[in-house]
C-alpha cells in the first residue's frame, strides 16, 4: 500500500437534491483510491481519474476535517444547506479502509458532525467502523444515524476471490448486529451482485436469509456495471483466474455499454422481489429513518421514486417516476417550500393523489405497504 498525502480544496459532493437511494443530500470522498480492492469496483473506471494504481495507491486528504466543517458551517451562509444525511461513504474509497486506522479521518469527520447535530449515514464494507461506534451512538442520540455495510454475497470464501482486502461477509453481518443491538439503525447494500455467481436464486437466499438473522432494517438491491476500459479489464482477469468459463458469458451480456440488458436486471430484481418480500425485509430505506430530516418537496420526490421502484419490483407499470422527473423539473423544487407550492396538475391521478395524502398526513401509506412486502 502506498499513500500520498495531499491538501484537497473541497471535499463535499453535493447533489441537486437528496439521493432517494441513501437519503443524503451530500456525501465526500475522505480519499483517492482503496486498497480494499474489490475487482468489481467501478472507481478505478477513467472517468473518476483516480490517480495511480487503483487497490494500491491512495491519497489522503489530510485537511478533510477542516473542510468539512468549513463548508458545513461557513461563516456566512449563501443558501439552503442540505438536507437528508450526510454519507460518509465514497465512490473511489472507502472511509474505513486499512489507512483509516493511521489517519483517522472518519472518526474526525464524525467528531465534526456530531458539533454540528447533522445526520449521518455510514456505508462501509469495513469492519473498522465499530471503532466510531461511541460518536455514532452520540450523533444518533442528537441528529441520526444509520450504519450500512456493502455485500456481494455472504459466501466468506467466494467474496475473498472479489473482495480481497475486506473483511469476511461473516464479520460484517455480526458487526451489523450488534451496531443493532446497540441502537443503530442498520441496512444491506447488496450491490453489486454478480452475475452466474451471487445473482443465483440460491444465492440471494442465502444473503437476504443473513441479512435478516443481523436483522437490518432494509436491502437496497443493485448488479454489476462494467464500464469499458480499466474495470472492465481488470475484473474480467481476475474472473478469467477463478472460472474462466464465465469470462465470455460476461463478455455477451456486457458487449460495449456498462449495463446489462434489461431483460437481465428485470430477471434479477424479480428474484431479489421474491426473497426479500418473503423475508418481510424493505427493499428501500424505510420513511421512520428520515422522518423530520427532508423538506416537503423532498419528501413526495423521494416517495414518488421509491413506488416506482417498488413496483417495478413486482412487475407492475407505474406513473410515478414520470411524476418524479415532472416535479423535479420545477424550478421551486430546490426551494426549502412547503408541499402545497406544487400543484398536482398535469400528474397522473395516482401520482395527485400521493401528493394531496402527504399534504394531510406527511405519509403515504401505499408506500409504507410496499415496503412490509
Amino acid at each position: 500500500m502506498t499513500l500520498r498525502e495531499v491538501r484537497a480544496k473541497s471535499l463535499l459532493r453535493k447533489g441537486p437534491r437528496v439521493d432517494s437511494w441513501f437519503l443524503a443530500g451530500c456525501g465526500m470522498n475522505l480519499y483517492r483510491g482503496c486498497v480494499h480492492d474489490c475487482a468489481y469496483c467501478d472507481g478505478r473506471a477513467e472517468k473518476y481519474a483516480v490517480e495511480g494504481e487503483f487497490g494500491r495507491e491512495v491519497a489522503v486528504k489530510l485537511n478533510a476535517p477542516e473542510l468539512l466543517r468549513r463548508e458545513l458551517d461557513p461563516p456566512r451562509r449563501r443558501g439552503p444547506q442540505p438536507s437528508g444525511y450526510i454519507l460518509l461513504g465514497g465512490g473511489v474509497g472507502d472511509s474505513y479502509q486499512p489507512a483509516e486506522e493511521r489517519y483517522r479521518l472518519a472518526r474526525a469527520a464524525l467528531g465534526v458532525l456530531l458539533e454540528l447535530g447533522r445526520p449521518v449515514h455510514v456505508l462501509t464494507k469495513s469492519t473498522l467502523v465499530e471503532r466510531d461506534l461511541d460518536l455514532l451512538l452520540a450523533i444518533h442520540a442528537r441528529a441520526r444515524v444509520i450504519v450500512s455495510m456493502s455485500f456481494s454475497c455472504v459466501d466468506d470464501g467466494l467474496a475473498d476471490r472479489f473482495e480481497p482486502g475486506v473483511p469476511a461477509p461473516s464479520e460484517r453481518l455480526r458487526l451489523l448486529e450488534r451496531c443493532r443491538r446497540a441502537g443503530l439503525p442498520t441496512g444491506m447494500f447488496l450491490m453489486p451482485v454478480l452475475p452466474f455467481l451471487t445473482d443465483t436464486e440460491e444465492a440471494l437466499g442465502r444473503t437476504i436469509r443473513g441479512a435478516a438473522e443481523a436483522g437490518v432494517g432494509f436491502i437496497v438491491f443493485g448488479g454489476l456495471t462494467l464500464k469499458p476500459g480499466r474495470q472492465k479489464e481488470h475484473f474480467l482477469g481476475v474472473l478469467s483466474a477463478f472460472r474462466p468459463e464465465l469470462a465470455e458469458r460476461y463478455r455477451r451480456l456486457y458487449p460495449e455499454r456498462g449495463q446489462a440488458p434489461g431483460r437481465y436486471d428485470r430477471e434479477i430484481l424479480r428474484r431479489f422481489a421474491a426473497i426479500a418480500g418473503a423475508a418481510r425485509i424493505p427493499a428501500r430505506i424505510p420513511p421512520e429513518l428520515y422522518e423530520g430530516l427532508l423538506s416537503p418537496a423532498e419528501r413526495a420526490l423521494v416517495a414518488l421514486e421509491h413506488l416506482q421502484y417498488l413496483l417495478e419490483l413486482r412487475g407492475q407499470d407505474s406513473p410515478f417516476g414520470d411524476a418524479a422527473k415532472a416535479l423535479a423539473a420545477r424550478p421551486e423544487v430546490a426551494e426549502p417550500g412547503q408541499l402545497d407550492l406544487f400543484p398536482a396538475a398535469g400528474l397522473a391521478p395516482a401520482a395527485a393523489e400521493v401528493l394531496a395524502e402527504l399534504r394531510r398526513t406527511g405519509k403515504c401509506a401505499q408506500l409504507e405497504r410496499l415496503l412490509r412486502g
